[in-house]
């Protein structure tokens, strides 16, 4: 293979339609991309269209993401012979929990060179809000939906917080939101601190740190359905 186009990876908003939140820059080298894998052909479309992309949707060459690799990699190693192609997650950056990582993976060891852009994260905006330690943190994903897992989960986190003053972050569906609360103030110390980022990057945004007991004593009903991050420290 003898590529002439990169990866380019492009982020997209993490609050709908917030185009503001990208930079100049990364909504040129957008208008001028034809051609992008993605994690969810439907959004990336009303994202693309959003920015005013200067060639019709419908001609634009996209991707989505498959359990099919060799499908990808035979639309990678065609295209990139003549042009750059995009990576567009499903919110904020490619590559950050989100299957993007495996299109990057495929550019490296094919010595394709890949050019990232700068962009909201949902993970990365929490730990700069919530106070904790930013100098050693750790992102786990998505934990279990079954009550006696997630308890473990939530106790050997807290473990790895006090052993090595290492943030916890992770993610939950918004709509298990309710769940993941009650089951944390349930689970831990009435003295750990506990951040919940809520729309992050959005107009409703609300971002708050409080110990465990704290958070016990306020209603948390409205967080029902709201795209969150929570972090331990």
């Amino acid at each position: 293979m003898n590529p002439k186009g990169n990866i380019i990876l492009f982020p997209c908003p993490i609050a709908d339609g917030n185009i503001s939140s990208l930079s100049a820059e990364s909504v040129q080298l957008l208008h001028e991309t034809t051609c992008f894998v993605v994690e969810k052909a439907k959004t990336a479309r009303h994202f693309i269209k959003a920015t005013n992309h200067p060639i019709p949707i419908s001609q634009l060459e996209i991707l989505e993401i498959s359990d099919d690799k060799k499908e990808m990699e035979d639309f990678l190693e065609q295209h990139l012979t003549e042009k750059n192609i995009g990576i567009i997650s499903e919110a904020g950056c490619p590559g950050i929990a989100d299957p993007g990582a495996d299109v990057v993976a495929w550019a490296h060891k094919n010595q394709v060179r890949v050019i990232p852009q700068a962009g909201p994260s949902s993970i990365f905006m929490a730990m700069m809000s919530s106070g904790m330690n930013g100098q050693n943190f750790a992102f786990n994903g998505y934990l279990s939906n079954k009550k006696p897992e997630l308890i473990q989960q939530l106790k050997a986190l807290e473990q790895k917080f006090q052993k090595n003053k290492q943030t916890q972050i992770w993610m939950e569906t918004p709509y298990r939101n309710g769940f993941m609360t009650e089951t944390s103030f349930q689970t831990l110390p009435g003295r750990t601190s506990l951040c919940i980022a809520c729309d992050i990057n959005a107009p409703t945004e609300e971002i708050r740190t409080m110990y465990i007991d704290d958070w016990k004593k306020i209603k948390t009903d409205h967080l029902h359905k709201r795209p969150c991050i929570f972090l331990m420290g």
